[in-house]
């Protein structure tokens, strides 16, 4: 076998896979992969070949069995974490004081400042605790001068509010928790300023660490004053390029280098490992030095390269696997490229099993082995463009390879990547060559100056083919998430390309474009029935997110949520992956109650990614710089901008819209708050009815009470996240709801819902679900009044390796009025009450289908 390492590393990776699905012991299945290694080795000494290669295999797969058993239990059993558990959320509402040691220093960003450390002790509410485990703390205000000097092994404390981790309740969408498990992060902590962080005295720790710190923080300060103000474009992507801190690059320009498909220059990997080889291997060849000895550095200087990187997955994979190929250069084994690739990836699992599931990971081994399988035959198919041949089977066997990937975690496709990898990929080997000459020289007359300037253009140039590639018509396009079927078709034909003597035969060529061009235009899973009207409140944290699929197949979005002041972009990672796995790319309307940036900030991604048809709104709010932004956003796109006036009704998808209220009630003035200029509307199917309020205060109830508005409806939407400023006891006596969303999240910042809300509704019998508790809530309504609840917590499993549901959520779960789940029933229905039928509540109970488990009790 000449490729053992390959086969060796597929038997691990299948023993990940099948400990997702079982539950296995690991010390069970490590014994058992001892035991069959032991008897492979009696069976190779009576030449039984066959038998002991099967028995190897299977070792390694019980090995990777036990390795994510093993990991899986570890992930829950920190100090911190089980402190945290024992000690409850309440006791955590104010700041604590935390004491631990810095992995890394500090990565300063434009806005804020990201502390990644070891805990050791935490003081609550006058009491220290032993808690070690892994924690994430988010430094806010003025922190360059306070901070820059803080380095790996630092013992540092602060004071700051913890909290733990926590994945968004939808379909789809970015998971956050698992996230900070594959990092070895239990909790998260807010630190007001960098004046709360002090350094204390030194740690116990290998001196590498902190030298390797230490040199890192060192070599940033030298290209921070030989290009100047840390601002600028230059400086941010010449540190991403040569440490692999990003958090100095510009939002706009990481989403310009996605858009265009080259962002992956960014991260350290194969690319700038293979150029410090170059660089190292010419400068020493040149001054004498022989192959072996060469080689011999090389093995040094490629891992604390790594180190000095951070020793990210990406960096880690290029500098094991240039590490075994060098070391089979020195032993002149055969084919040292495919089993180098598969060692490291089996090394990597090895130390982490998590990293299996993380996008970079799958990223980079699949562009690495598409390389090494396809870019011979794609050479001699483009052998007439001469020396353009290659580079371009590199680029475009590399892209092929991470489609499939790239659909299934970012909803994304770009067919310009090729070409613009093909002119990044060197220009950013280029800089890196220049930024590692800038460090030592930064200073020098002249050559300093010199270097600087040959960074600046190299920099705007790659800027320039990132902006020129993003402005090339549908040079990104938003995806639904490939089925397993598609994937493994696209593979299965991308494997046929290397079958064509050479050359790329044209019948899988013609099935991989066939596969591309369908890929954006699925549909996914549809979560609606014909003839209903289907709402689905997604968990969006602190803001709202509701998808309505109406009775004629058209879908409208009411608001994309939004979360403030932080980078994570809730339209483009949780809103939009659920829209596109649920209906494809096309909305009807997207409405817009208000300008608030909960409700605001993620439509910048649906409107810039869908094929969104109107934007309705209450009227223009010109003072909300995001209101204006969004406005030419959608100007850009050529979406139809429609302001609703209140009082007016339409017919649109099969049902009613009623405008109850807009900036304003009928006859009031526009009011000061912008919570009350929020729409509020009613969308009717024959018997049943939604009600929508956006974030309207008591001041819009009571103008909305005192106008005569007819306001019953069958399902009601909270306002204002459950806020004690909204729904009020008469007001909720208007509504008359049988069923009740709240779309919120419980934090120190924004607690709510309010109990007194929750209160109010227990008081009136009304059943409710939260997005926090729930997750994401689907509410089914028919023609003639029939309804059925199901909740994203309620009806999935839960994933193995978060093991325990958080008890958190389990306290709130005890807070909240829940409904049994009884089979669907016909009713009914009572004498007529304000215009509309009364259903006796018996009868009303009877007619919700709840199929949300674990999270109901009779009320």
């Amino acid at each position: 076998m000449r490729s053992p390492a390959v086969a060796l590393a597929a038997a691990f990776v299948a023993g990940l896979f099948l400990s997702e699905l079982s539950s296995a012991s690991p010390a069970l299945a490590g014994f058992s992969a001892v035991t069959l290694l032991l008897a492979a080795a009696a069976l190779a000494r009576f030449e039984k070949e066959l038998l002991g290669t099967a028995l190897v295999f299977a070792s390694y797969g019980l090995l990777g069995l036990a390795a994510g058993e093993l990991r899986a239990l570890e992930s829950r059993q920190t100090t911190l974490l089980a402190t945290y558990h024992r000690l409850g959320e309440k006791s955590f509402e104010g700041p604590s004081r935390i004491e631990g040691i810095l992995r890394r220093e500090p990565e300063l960003g434009l806005d804020l400042a990201l502390l990644t450390l070891d805990s050791e002790t935490i003081r609550v509410r006058g009491k220290t605790y032993r808690a070690e485990g892994g924690l994430r703390a988010r430094v806010s205000g003025e922190l360059r001068d306070r901070l820059r000097d803080l380095a790996a092994s630092d013992r540092i404390s602060f004071w700051g509010r913890l909290d733990e981790p926590s994945s968004f309740g939808n379909d789809g969408g970015f998971d956050v928790r698992r996230y900070f498990e594959r990092q070895r992060l239990d909790l998260t902590a807010s630190v007001k300023s960098a004046l709360l962080v002090e350094r204390e005295t030194p740690a116990r720790s290998p001196l590498w660490r902190a030298f390797v710190s230490r040199l890192r923080i060192a070599a940033t300060r030298r290209l921070e004053s030989a290009l100047g103000d840390p601002s600028r474009d230059t400086f941010g992507v010449v540190v991403a390029l040569l440490t692999g801190d990003r958090e100095m690059l510009s939002p706009e320009l990481e989403e310009l280098y996605r858009d265009a498909g080259i962002f992956h220059v960014m991260a350290i990997s194969g690319a700038q490992v293979a150029i410090v080889i170059l660089v190292f291997y010419f400068v020493l060849r040149r001054l004498g030095a022989s192959e072996v000895a060469t080689l011999w550095t090389l093995l040094l200087v490629v891992p604390l390269y790594a180190a000095f990187c951070g020793s990210g997955p990406p960096v880690v994979r290029a500098a094991l696997a240039a590490s075994v190929i060098l070391g089979a250069r020195l032993l002149s084994l055969d084919r040292p490229h495919v089993n180098a690739l598969a060692l490291a990836a089996l090394l990597l699992l090895l130390w982490e099993p998590l990293w299996l599931e993380d996008p970079g990971f799958q990223l980079s081994f699949a562009a690495m082995a598409a390389i090494l399988w396809l870019t011979e035959p794609l050479a001699n198919r483009l052998r007439p463009l001469g020396l353009l041949a290659t580079p371009l089977s590199v680029s475009i066997a590399a892209q092929a390879a991470v489609v499939p990937i790239t659909a299934w975690h970012f909803h994304g496709l770009t067919w310009v990547a090729p070409l613009a990898s093909l002119v990044a990929v060197p220009l950013s080997g280029a800089i890196v060559i220049v930024g590692l000459a800038l460090v030592p020289l930064a200073g020098v007359p002249l050559l300093s100056d010199l270097l600087s300037l040959a960074a600046h253009a190299g920099v705007a140039l790659l800027t320039f083919t990132a902006r020129l590639a993003s402005e090339l018509p549908g040079a990104t396009l938003a995806v639904p998430r490939p089925s397993l079927a598609w994937m493994l078709a696209y593979y299965g034909a991308l494997a046929c390309v290397r079958h064509g003597r050479g050359r790329v035969p044209v019948p899988s060529l013609l099935a991989l474009c066939a596969l591309l061009l369908a890929l954006p235009f699925g549909r996914g899973e549809n979560v609606s029935e014909a003839g209903r009207l289907t709402l689905t409140a997604l968990d969006v944290g602190h803001g709202d997110a509701i998808v309505l699929s109406l009775p004629g197949g058209q879908r409208v979005l009411v608001d994309g949520g939004g979360l403030p002041a932080t980078s994570f972009d809730v339209g483009e990672r949780v809103v939009l992956p659920y829209l596109l796995d649920h209906g494809g790319r096309r909305l009807d309307a997207v409405v817009l109650t208000h300008a608030d940036y909960d409700h605001i900030g993620g439509l910048f991604a649906i409107v810039g990614s869908m094929d969104v048809r109107e934007i309705w709104e209450s009227g223009p709010s010109w003072d909300r710089p995001a209101y204006r932004l969004l406005r030419q956003a959608a100007r850009r796109r050529g979406i139809a901008i429609r302001r609703l006036r209140a009082g007016e009704s339409f017919r649109q998808g099969g049902v009613l819209w009623e405008v109850l209220a807009a900036s304003g009630a009928p006859g009031m003035e526009l009011p000061e708050e912008e919570n009350d200029r929020s729409i509020v509307m009613r969308v009717t199917l024959g018997e049943s009815s939604v009600l929508l309020t956006g974030d309207a205060g008591e001041e819009l109830e009571r103008a909305l009470l005192s106008s005569g508005t007819r306001l019953e409806a069958d399902v009601l939407k909270v306002a204002h996240h459950g806020s004690r400023s909204s729904t009020s006891a008469p007001f909720l006596e208007a509504v008359r709801p049988r069923f009740a969303i709240l779309s919120s999240r419980q934090n120190v910042s924004w607690p709510l819902p309010s109990p007194e809300v929750l209160d109010r509704l227990r008081a009136k019998e009304i059943s409710y679900a939260r997005t926090d508790v729930d997750g994401a809530i689907t509410v089914q309504l028919d023609a003639k009044g029939g309804m059925e609840v199901e909740t994203f917590r309620g009806r999935g499993k839960k994933r193995k390796g978060a093991k325990t549901q958080r008890r958190k959520d389990a306290k709130k779960n005890r807070d909240r009025k829940r409904i049994e789940p009884t089979h669907r029933d016909s009713c009914n229905r009572g004498a007529p009450h304000n215009g509309r039928p009364r259903i006796a509540r018996e009868c009303l109970r009877r007619s919700i289908s709840l199929r949300a488990a674990g999270a109901r009790v009779k009320g």
